[in-house]
């Protein structure tokens, strides 16, 4: 009985330091090992990315997940066998032996692994914030996940692109803003951009119109990438005449000059007084004589507030009509944009 006596002893020892432990690791822990934020984002019904918060929260929930196994299921199971060594040899000293080894190296482990884990705590939590009093006797996973959780655990999103909006997979208008995709954020083809592009130039979209623009601007110029040429038909490259369309929504520079006429678009030349953009062509190609007139007419186009506010003229002359972005025999896609309020990303 004597040798068991300091078995016994460590035991109690050892269950002393592994009880806080246990407790500060919230053990046991039977998941989720990937929290709902990661599906379903912090207002329970939007979607967000995960970020580096949520990495770090499932890092943490996997290591408890695993502590779990050990101490209730692992730790039980070698105890308990153990024990039963004891009871089948009594008297035998190499089966007592064995039952001593077996509990020991049990035990040793449970040790070993909440020690691992108390110390992965300790310098994950000087690291993150050391001065900070508030977060004392907190989890690593805790400390970093303090706060919002959105600002942890999410990947913020860029400007329009907001986490319900993410949930309109159709792409179709529900009489709000159409959300672009991630890579047109911020282009022609963001529809938010689009209306307070306008709006620089003294003009008012509908959603609608916003979200029919922010649709043509990618089949017309790619969402706003620059033209060189400006346009398929510059200088009557493929037929004659050729074509002034220039800019985002390729607005004619020729017959729709007076909608190039505002202050946005002067901006965007660098000029001060009238454009005069009719002037630098004749039969839709550009006048070598009005070659200054001509450059700062395209530097106006490839303002994206210029360009936005002159089709919005356009659009105004013609009644609310987007009858000039069907007029060539080649469009297709900006009729099905026209048709559907659809952003086309």
């Amino acid at each position: 009985m004597r040798s068991r006596a300091p078995l016994f002893v460590f035991l109690l020892i050892a269950g002393s330091f592994v009880l806080p432990v246990v407790a500060h690791a919230a053990i046991p822990f039977f998941g989720p090992i990937i929290p709902p934020q990661s599906i379903t984002g912090v207002q329970g019904s939007d979607v967000c990315a995960a970020g580096w918060g949520m990495l770090i929260m499932v890092i943490n929930n996997i290591i408890s997940f695993l502590l779990t196994l050990v101490i209730v299921f692992v730790a039980p199971l070698m105890i308990a066998y153990s024990g039963f060594l004891f009871v089948v040899n009594p008297v035998n000293s190499g089966g007592i032996a064995k039952a001593k080894s077996v509990l020991l190296n049990t035990i040793i482990g449970i040790v070993i692994a909440f020690a691992g884990w108390l110390v992965v705590d300790a310098i994950m939590a000087v690291l993150y914030h050391p001065t900070d009093a508030s977060l004392a006797g907190k989890a690593w996973s805790q400390l970093i996940t303090s706060g919002d959780l959105s600002k942890t655990t999410c990947i913020p999103l860029k400007e329009s692109l907001s986490q319900s909006a993410l949930q309109n997979t159709s792409g179709v208008s529900t009489g709000g803003l159409n959300s672009p995709s991630w890579t047109r954020i911020g282009t022609a083809c963001d529809p938010a951009v689009v209306k307070a592009a306008a709006a620089a130039g003294g003009y008012t979209l509908t959603n609608v119109q916003a979200n029919t623009f922010a649709c043509i601007a990618k089949p017309e110029s790619n969402c706003g990438a620059p033209q060189d040429p400006p346009n398929y038909n510059w200088n009557s490259a493929k037929s004659s005449p050729g074509s002034t369309a220039a800019g985002a929504f390729q607005v004619l520079l020729s017959s729709h000059a007076d909608c190039y006429e505002n202050s946005v678009c002067r901006s965007a030349a660098g000029v001060s007084s009238s454009l005069n953009c009719a002037s630098g062509f004749s039969r839709g190609n550009p006048i070598p004589s009005k070659s200054a007139v001509v450059d700062q007419c395209l530097r106006a186009a490839n303002d994206l507030d210029c360009s936005t506010s002159a089709a919005a003229c356009v659009l105004q002359q013609a009644g609310g009509s987007f009858r000039d972005w069907q007029a060539d025999v080649n469009s297709a896609v900006q009729t099905g944009c026209i048709n559907t309020g659809n952003t086309g990303t």
